[in-house]
C-alpha cells in the first residue's frame, strides 16, 4: 500500500507509473503482478502481487549465510 494524500502530484504520477512498469513485467524470476487499485476510504494505492511462501529475497540470502 502506498498513501497517496501526502504525496506531491509528481510522486502520485511516479506510484501510477511504477504500477504500469510492474504489470509489464512478465518474467519467472520476478514476483508477478496482480492488480492494483486505489482505496479512496484511506487515500492509498494498493498493489496486489503473487504470494511467495519462501519469503522475501533478504530472508532467503541470510538464511543460506547461515548454512
Amino acid at each position: 500500500m502506498v498513501l497517496l494524500k501526502n504525496l506531491s502530484e509528481k510522486e502520485r504520477e511516479n506510484a501510477i507509473n511504477e504500477v504500469r512498469i510492474l504489470a509489464s513485467i512478465k518474467h519467472i524470476n520476478v514476483i508477478s503482478y496482480k492488480e492494483s487499485f486505489v482505496d479512496k476510504a484511506t487515500e492509498s494505492l494498493c498493489i496486489v502481487m503473487e504470494l511467495v511462501d519462501a519469503g522475501d529475497l533478504y530472508g532467503q540470502i541470510t538464511k543460506n549465510l547461515n548454512r
